[in-house]
């Protein structure tokens, strides 16, 4: 009984991991433009306008006990690196994002500067060329594929097994210029699949 009692006092006494990321496809929506990275708080309108009706306000402290759910498409706490998704632009740095996940519920926010607002080629080429990518766990097996061309109907140059690696070179439409490391361990480039003509994400920035 004690023994009990002592592995249970420990799980109650685990840090708290409330990091979100994106792993299946359905979890990033296919309206969304890009994302907006938070600051500390941000107040929600319902319209593009300050005089709006705010809908929501909301405070970051990044300790994973006090962050909100639902809110965040993407969150590394350690790294005060939060993001909301964004569905839409307005005038004037106002950006339309999504702040319940669960509800689907939108309402516009200020952008303090001009990367806050990142539009999935300025997301990408920031995040994805640091830190490389990877297909989210449900990514239908034909898309994880290397082309030689950014075209479904050009020429296979490999399909890819167990990938290890994959280094982002450039976003050309909703193709991508990689170089992957698979199985074999010898690196293989072609053009990667990372988006649907639809909107559909596959391969996201593996962001650590």
């Amino acid at each position: 009984m004690k023994k009990f009692l002592i592995i249970l006092c420990m799980l109650f006494t685990l840090p708290v991991f409330a990091d979100v990321m994106p792993f299946y496809m359905e979890s990033i929506p296919r309206t969304a433009i890009g994302v907006y990275q938070t600051g500390t708080e941000i107040t929600v309108f319902s319209h593009p306008e300050a005089n709006s009706k705010v809908l929501k306000k909301m405070k970051f402290s990044y300790q994973p006990e006090t962050m909100p759910d639902r809110v965040f498409g993407f969150l590394l706490n350690e790294k005060k690196l939060g993001f909301l998704y964004v569905t839409d632009i307005g005038d004037e740095g106002w950006v339309e994002v999504i702040y319940d996940k669960q509800t689907g519920a939108k309402g516009w926010v200020m952008t303090e500067d001009r990367l806050q607002f990142l539009p999935w080629l300025t997301f990408y080429n920031m995040y994805g060329r640091k830190y490389g990518l990877r297909l989210l766990k449900d990514t239908p097996e034909n898309i994880e594929v290397l082309k030689s061309k950014s075209d479904d109907m050009s020429q296979n140059v490999a399909k890819l097994i167990y990938i290890k690696q994959i280094k982002l070179t450039a976003l050309r439409g909703n193709w991508a210029l990689v170089t992957v490391v698979d199985i074999d361990k010898t690196p293989k480039t072609g053009y990667l699949r990372w988006r649907s003509n639809d909107g559909i994400i596959y391969a996201f920035p593996n962001i650590k």
